[in-house]
């Protein structure tokens, strides 16, 4: 017997003996048909397959098993949770969109040198500031009838960079 059947092995004996009861049947079937198997490898990626097809098995009984413990009266939360999804996806793609500033930042200061001695503040403003904030707004109000929470997690983000902006001035105005 060669390494690859031996892995074949060991891994469909793994799975037989963590399998959900109702697949072990299954799982006993697929161990005692890798014998029949020609080829090391062949077995090996019969073993492979076997895993998969177990696993998808199981996450089927899983999901029904999920979807028969959570009664109807919860369905309101289910809309909670999509909600809280797109104020989370929201504030995401503003905070790709940051670094995506960082990086054009970044880029202008590499290409053009003399900005970062010259005009570092006025650069900082548009790239940093004034670009993202401008985008965030339109990207709200275009958002906003059909993806409404994605649209509140951008302005939330935005509130959220204007009073770090608006920190940031007013600490540093008076040096």
């Amino acid at each position: 017997m060669g390494a690859p059947r031996q892995w074949a092995a060991r891994l469909l004996g793994f799975v037989v003996r963590h399998a959900p009861a109702r697949s072990r049947d299954w799982a006993s079937a697929m161990l005692r048909e890798l014998d029949f198997i020609e080829g090391d490898w062949a077995a090996l990626y019969w073993a492979l397959g076997s895993m998969a097809a177990l696993i998808r098995h199981a996450a089927s009984g899983w999901r029904s098993w999920f979807r028969g413990r959570i009664p109807n009266k919860e369905e309101p939360m289910n809309n909670f949770g999509k909600k809280a999804l797109g104020v989370g996806s929201g504030i995401g793609l503003a905070f790709l969109l940051v670094l995506c500033a960082f990086g054009v930042q970044s880029l202008l200061e590499f290409i053009f040198p003399s900005l970062r001695q010259d005009h570092a503040m006025m650069t900082h403003a548009i790239t940093m500031i004034l670009i993202p904030e401008v985008t965030f707004v339109v990207a709200a109000i275009i958002l906003w009838r059909k993806r409404t929470a994605v649209a509140a997690g951008i302005l939330l983000f935005a509130i959220a960079a204007g009073a770090h902006v608006a920190f940031f001035l007013a600490t540093h105005s008076h040096s």
